[in-house]
């Protein structure tokens, strides 16, 4: 697909190079997407699915982080991590407490976030680093930006909470956990934590291929 739309368009190697980067980027995407929409509707996780998988790829954009290098890699990671907290957001932790806990854990986690936004935002990588002051201070107003709208987005569910409609504290915990799983990224701990895993999974998938054809 690349080639035939830099042959259209008659671009060069470099032009045709970042064509097919974001074709394979939205490729991703789009497996992510309908892998995680159909266990979010098996399981019935899927609006907290769904908000864990668009909130992280929204605010990544503006304050970067840790992704794995491999397309396998990405996708298994991001399958894995998203249906486990969404799992984890609707089954165990989405059950209702006291709405005075609720909010405490809830700025305690955003204290936490703004603390780390501040010191690391926005992340680079040593391929494409971010150099200019002006970007710098853009992408920086962005992520707070968001930060300080998913921080009113789960007040709001916290307090929409009802006993005759639950679902909005399950909701509210996606939005937290959508932050905590950003800010791993953000840390080198964390970094260093995706990379081991991608590098497990490459090996498993490299040792299955070998095994297929013996």
């Amino acid at each position: 697909m690349a080639e035939k739309i830099a042959l259209q368009l008659e671009y060069d190697e470099d032009k045709k190079a970042v064509i097919a980067y974001g074709l394979i980027a939205i490729l991703q995407m789009i497996t992510i997407f309908i892998i995680i929409t159909a266990i979010g509707l098996i399981f019935d996780f899927w609006f907290e699915s769904m908000i864990i998988f668009m909130g992280v790829g929204l605010i990544r954009k503006s304050t970067g982080g840790a992704h794995a290098k491999t397309m396998n890699g990405c996708i298994i990671i991001s399958v894995l991590s998203v249906t486990m907290l969404s799992a984890l957001s609707r089954y165990l932790f989405g059950l209702p407490v006291n709405i005075y806990i609720n909010l405490a854990v809830t700025i305690f986690i955003f204290m936490i976030s703004f603390i780390i936004f501040y010191l690391r935002v926005p992340v680079d990588s040593p391929n494409k680093p971010i150099v200019k002051p002006e970007k710098i201070k853009r992408l920086r107003k962005q992520s707070f930006i968001l930060l300080t709208l998913f921080f009113m987005m789960t007040v709001a569910a916290i307090v929409l909470t009802t006993s005759s409609y639950q679902r909005f504290y399950s909701i509210a915990v996606s939005l937290r956990f959508t932050i905590l799983w950003q800010l791993l990224t953000l840390t080198k701990s964390g970094a260093l934590l995706l990379g081991k895993i991608d590098s497990q999974i490459t090996r498993i998938l490299e040792k299955e291929k070998s095994l297929s054809k013996v």
